[in-house]
């Protein structure tokens, strides 16, 4: 029987497996990841803490004749065709590598400052808050954002405290910055820009956060999320991993022979050449079942979709997609938005041409400069 293992049960993983089965009934599908509570979404961690979160996606994959290995992988025979695990090796015909990433842990962070990146740490910070009147949220990215935003919406007095001199503004431009530093503080979040954490006191329940300029702010609780790395360390020695650590793989997710990778632990070429990384959930889950589409089909497909996202902050919804960077970028601003909720719809420009945009309350807008952006990266790569 053929077998395709799949290493990771997040959004790129468990897409390629679903898919799979839904191409193929006869494949053995074995999915290996290290997170007893997993399969889960994710995304919904840091978008909501008010609400229940449970695993759930182990009964479907039983439904489907997928199997769970509840393990850590530890390394890779590409001669022998096995997947190395703690729990021994497991044979494949095709190999998935879709580990994800882990949240980067500051120095300063004590054992009671909290992450958010698994189930277990989202239970651990419902907890927590329930007893908690104020927290001090360190890192101004999507993650820290969001956070600060759903602790807000529960009661907590947030603290949200960033390196960069204005939220978001060194990516997304000071229009899109001013907008949502607006609606984090007309919610009630205090913004603490430009600052650096030195170190951490006391325990929970009463923690001090010291910055570098050597103000302080007490709290109950502090949480970071100031970004993540691949999960690849398992992975050193294999030959598979380019100078940043991620999966290094093709245009077509291709890794080696039989081998691919998907999610936010994979770095791919693009049609021109140029190395493209996603830490975005939907570009994994569309990475994962377009590999499962080639391995059925014998095919090798180039992946050509724009890096999207979305996010929801006090009820304000953020999209975004391909490259947004407003260091390098020309930015055209239209703004709108309705009578409740100010709008606004940002485009990055490079010589000229559009390649990439972010609105803020505009999807309307949004949904047609996303149009555009498609027909313009379709036609370049064909071109190409």
């Amino acid at each position: 029987m053929r077998t395709t293992v799949v290493v990771g049960a997040g959004a790129a993983g468990l897409a390629c497996a679903k898919r799979l089965r839904e191409l193929d009934a006869d494949w053995r599908i074995i999915l290996v990841d290290k997170d007893r509570d997993a399969p889960y979404e994710r995304p919904p961690l840091s978008k909501g803490l008010s609400g229940a979160a449970k695993p759930n996606g182990a009964a479907g994959l039983v439904d489907a004749s997928i199997e769970l290995v509840s393990t850590a992988a530890e390394g890779i025979d590409l001669g022998a065709h096995a997947l190395l695990t703690a729990r021994g090796a497991i044979a494949y015909d095709k190999l998935v590598l879709a580990p994800g990433s882990t949240p980067t842990r500051p120095h300063w962070a004590n054992d009671d400052v909290l992450s958010l990146h698994s189930h277990a740490d989202s239970l651990r910070l419902r907890d927590r808050v329930r007893d908690a009147r104020s927290v001090v949220v360190v890192g101004g990215g999507y993650v820290g954002a969001e956070v600060a935003a759903s602790l807000a919406a529960v009661g907590v007095e947030v603290t949200l405290v960033f390196r960069d001199r204005a939220l978001f503004g060194s990516r997304l431009g000071g229009d899109v910055s001013a907008l949502l530093a607006a609606v984090h503080e007309e919610a009630g979040v205090s913004l603490v820009a430009g600052a650096e954490v030195e170190r951490v006191d006391g325990r929970f329940g009463e923690m001090t956060v010291v910055l570098s300029d050597q103000r302080r702010i007490d709290t109950d609780l502090v949480v970071v999320g100031i970004g993540s790395v691949p999960d690849t360390g398992w992975l050193s020695g294999s030959g598979l991993l380019g100078q940043d650590g991620r999966i290094a793989a093709d245009a077509c997710l291709r890794v080696a022979d039989g081998v691919w990778a998907a999610g936010d632990s994979v770095s791919w070429q693009v049609v021109d050449g140029v190395p493209m990384t996603s830490a975005h959930w939907t570009a994994a889950r569309s990475q994962g079942r377009q590999i499962a589409e080639d391995i059925v089909s014998g095919t090798a497909t180039p992946f050509l979709e724009l890096p999207y996202f979305w996010s929801m902050q006090h009820g304000h919804l953020v999209q975004g997609i391909g490259a947004i960077d407003a260091k390098v970028a020309d930015v055209d601003t239209v703004r709108g938005g309705t009578e409740t909720k100010p709008g606004i719809l940002t485009t990055f420009r490079v010589d000229g041409v559009p390649r990439g945009a972010v609105a803020v309350n505009d999807p309307r807008g949004f949904l047609a400069v996303r149009a555009e952006l498609d027909e313009l990266a379709l036609a370049s790569r064909r071109a190409g």
